[in-house]
């Protein structure tokens, strides 16, 4: 070899093989595939994700507006005399309907729809949830993404303290020895394809049951 030859510059460079090609092509294509399901997956994630935390929030909401009423059912600013209303009403439905009645503490208070009430007077809560997923006390939208509402009722009939069964239709009766109320509610979630299967939407049932203090023994 002569000095200062360099075969680089008299050999022709080989280039890359159709073989080589297709192997980069799919190379890149699966990488390209890996990142799109990892995109999508963090993406439906963050739907499902957002979702549980708004139907945890309108969850609990509903029930601390609904156990508020409940808790106060049946009360009397003056316990010598009967009470005017009527503590506790309700139909079973799909959903089932609450109506609670109680005298407005002293110095009044607003009832759930802003309208003050005077002390002694009857304060109303008339619970339903409407086909736009909003639970409404007297036509006021209190709690959104509630689909349904279930009610059952602990009947007390001798005011021992003892439960002696729950009914979802207590007769007018009934609902004067009611001691307790459970609620279940079915929230559902405002994304839609945030769950696989049925309609793509995610639901969750919430439950709590609150004394009845004004007829529970």
């Amino acid at each position: 070899m002569k000095p200062g030859f360099n075969p680089s510059l008299t050999e022709p460079q080989r280039g890359m093989g159709l073989v080589e090609l297709m192997i980069g092509m799919t190379i890149g294509l699966i990488v390209l595939m890996a990142l799109g399901y990892f995109f999508i997956g963090s993406t439906q994630a963050n739907r499902t994700h957002n979702d549980v935390s708004r139907m945890q929030e309108s969850g609990r909401h509903a029930m601390e507006i609904l156990g508020s009423a409940i808790r106060q059912a049946g009360y009397r600013t003056d316990a010598d005399v009967a009470f005017a209303g009527t503590a506790l009403d309700g139909t079973n439905d799909t959903p089932d309907t609450l109506t609670v009645q109680y005298d407005a503490q002293e110095g009044g208070e607003p009832d759930c729809s802003g309208a003050n009430v005077a002390a002694g007077a009857l304060v109303t809560y008339a619970f339903e949830v409407t086909g736009g997923l909003q639970l409404t006390c007297n036509d006021q939208p209190v709690a959104d993404n509630i689909e349904d509402m279930q009610i059952t009722y602990g009947i007390d009939s001798n005011k021992d303290g003892v439960i002696e069964s729950y009914k979802a239709a207590p007769s007018a009766v009934e609902f004067g020895q009611v001691a307790a109320v459970n609620v279940a509610l079915t929230v559902r979630g405002p994304t839609a394809n945030a769950a696989t299967g049925g309609d793509g939407f995610l639901r969750q049932t919430y439950t709590s049951t609150f004394t009845v203090r004004n007829q529970a023994r």
